[in-house]
């Protein structure tokens, strides 16, 4: 369907199309005429262009509020809508278009080809996969995500269609610096042993031995905490006053920095940055002088010279991470398997939570060599491609954000859990594969120093 425009469409319409930034205050302003003006529209067309130019927005709240709108005035239209948001690469997005999958059997009905094709290529393109519940579901959006695709795969008749139908995966200068060591750690040079080793409980997600068990990690200097959404904002208004200097050239067109956390007020100021994809982590690495850590730079300075399967030691420490039993109140002791988790954050409502997020630097939980809030609160970004372990050169440039879901080549490492992970993932050792447009709430970053590119060097 397109969004080419008619003398019939109405102001409010057009004033929202027009809109590309500004307060939030003004966006609500702006939204709020043009929700009530799709209130009003008789005519089926017109609404479906009016509500075409919400969901295709570049700002995630207008496509949220669009598609929830789509659902309730526009079933014709709501399957195509509900197919659009599940691959938005944005889960504040993703989320209310699984919700209404799952609430409405008639917009199953008619959207369940398109519904299954986006889930297919957000999850991976195994059936048998999504059914044992194995893989990167590691977010609340994967683990409704990941129910939603077995309600329609149970459909034998629809799952045959789509699967006949999926393609083959494709195949396989820094500014002047401003660079600055204050809030960072020096990780001496050693050895890494990847993974469980001998005696030790193995991860959910260690899915069998790492292809070398044992590597050398240069030295060099990671953040103390994770970049905050203060330091986080201070970049995205410097963007907005220099440009797209800092970013990396394979960035899809038209990227916004904005964080979608941006006007959720859990999410604090000293809280570390979460709903940024990994282009947004690269672009503000690179505005510091900075740069993202390897993943086994990243295991080396969580797990120290010995190795340990948490920052501070062998032993879970609930007081000392912020995960699902912090922010629901749970025993931080309970176990929890895979399945019973994944059912938790399938009902887990994200909207409706008090609190997501905590504040960095939480007390007891720094590694040996220092460094804080390596486990819990957000995954955090690196530049370490997930299936290969090489370093992530992304070569995507020209195509749509969407095509990537399902390309194993975007699928980028995330390390240590975040505020939705039982205790089995907030370890040293818990990694996930995330496709690098993702924008998540559970997804944060810090950045990394070389040795050689230090002050003075």
């Amino acid at each position: 369907m397109t969004t080419t425009t008619t003398p019939d469409v109405p102001s409010e319409v057009l004033q929202i199309a027009a809109w590309a930034d500004g307060p939030a205050a003004e966006r609500d302003a702006l939204l709020a005429g043009y929700l009530s003006t799709l209130e009003q529209l008789a005519d089926p067309q017109l609404l479906a262009e009016c509500l075409a130019i919400g969901l295709l927005h570049d700002t995630p709240e207008i496509r949220r509020q669009a598609l929830a709108a789509a659902v309730r005035l526009a079933p014709d239209l709501a399957a195509e809508a509900v197919g659009w948001a599940l691959a938005d690469p944005d889960e504040t997005v993703r989320t209310p278009a699984l919700a209404s999958l799952a609430a409405t059997p008639v917009l199953r009905a008619a959207g369940g080809p398109a519904a299954l094709h986006a889930l297919l290529a957000v999850l991976g393109r195994s059936p048998q996969q999504i059914a044992a519940g194995v893989g990167n579901y590691v977010t609340v959006a994967d683990a409704q995500a990941l129910a939603s695709a077995r309600t329609l795969l149970a459909d034998p008749e629809l799952a045959g269609a789509v699967l006949e139908e999926l393609p083959v995966p494709l195949s396989a200068d820094r500014l002047p610096s401003r660079l600055s060591l204050a809030g960072m750690r020096h990780i001496p040079a050693g050895r890494l042993r990847r993974g469980t080793q001998p005696g030790q409980e193995r991860s959910w997600d260690e899915l069998g031995e790492p292809a070398v068990g044992e590597v050398t990690v240069e030295g060099f200097y990671l953040d103390t905490c994770p970049v905050t959404n203060d330091d986080y904002d201070a970049f995205v208004a410097d963007v907005g006053e220099q440009g797209h200097l800092w970013c990396h050239p394979d960035e899809p067109a038209n990227t916004d920095h904005t964080r979608s956390t941006a006007d959720d007020p859990r999410c604090a100021g000293d809280h570390p940055v979460a709903g940024v994809s990994w282009y947004d982590a690269v672009a503000y690495a690179a505005w510091c002088g900075k740069r993202l850590p390897t993943e086994d730079e990243w295991e080396r300075a969580a797990r120290g010279d010995d190795h340990r399967r948490h920052p501070w030691g062998a032993q879970f420490r609930p007081e000392r991470v912020r995960g699902l039993h912090s922010v629901l109140g749970w025993d931080g002791n309970a176990g929890l398997d895979r399945r019973a988790w994944l059912r938790r954050l399938t009902d887990l409502s994200v909207a409706h939570l008090p609190a997501l997020t905590g504040p960095v630097n939480l007390p007891g939980g720094e590694s040996p060599f220092g460094v804080r809030d390596m486990c819990g609160n957000v995954w955090e970004w690196t530049s370490t491609r997930f299936l290969d372990g090489l370093p992530l050169q992304p070569r995507f440039a020209g195509m749509d954000p969407g095509d990537l879901w399902g390309e194993w080549s975007a699928e980028v490492s995330v390390r240590g859990g975040a505020w939705s992970s039982p205790p089995a993932l907030l370890t040293a050792l818990s990694r996930a594969g995330k496709t690098l447009v993702t924008k998540s709430p559970e997804i944060g970053f810090r950045c990394a120093v070389s040795e050689s590119e230090g002050p003075g060097r």
